[in-house]
């Protein structure tokens, strides 16, 4: 799998106004029906797995999350990228610990086996100073795409 072709122009979401981790993946799960990524069930599947195994992630530069549904629940692969406007509570992958996180990649994962290797990148991502604070200074969703896909080759 080309993750690089996962980046998707029309799901770059910045600065979204969500009050929760529900309400969140409710306008995203919205966002990513209508353009056909993923199936009705999207959303309860997502807040299912969540609540069960917690996306999370926290490094020395930045708090992260990496929502996903299992694959029955995905149309065609995808990264969606949001950030809000505020952070907001999630729990820390392996540790159940609160986090705040104003970042969330959305991964549409169709197969099992793109998962870890997915997560292993954006690992080394957030592990990575200078990427993080070009991250963090991107206003304009075009920039973003344009950025990120340069980092996913």
């Amino acid at each position: 799998m080309n993750y690089q072709d996962m980046l998707k122009s029309d799901l770059i979401f910045l600065d979204v106004d969500a009050e929760s981790r529900t309400d969140l993946y409710k306008q995203i799960a919205k966002k990513l029906n209508t353009r056909g990524y993923v199936k009705s069930s999207y959303e309860a599947a997502l807040n299912k797995r969540e609540d069960e195994f917690p996306t999370g992630i926290v490094s020395d530069y930045i708090s992260i999350a990496l929502p996903h549904a299992d694959p029955e629940n995905i149309n065609s692969p995808f990264v969606c990228v949001v950030t809000t406007k505020s952070p907001i509570q999630m729990l820390q992958m392996g540790y159940n610990t609160e986090e705040q996180a104003s970042t969330f990649f959305f991964l549409g994962i169709t197969k099992s086996d793109d998962q870890l290797i997915l997560l292993q990148k954006f690992m080394a991502l957030i592990q990575d100073k200078d990427f993080t604070t070009q991250f963090s200074q991107i206003t304009d969703t075009k920039e973003m795409f344009n950025y990120l896909s340069e980092k996913f080759k």
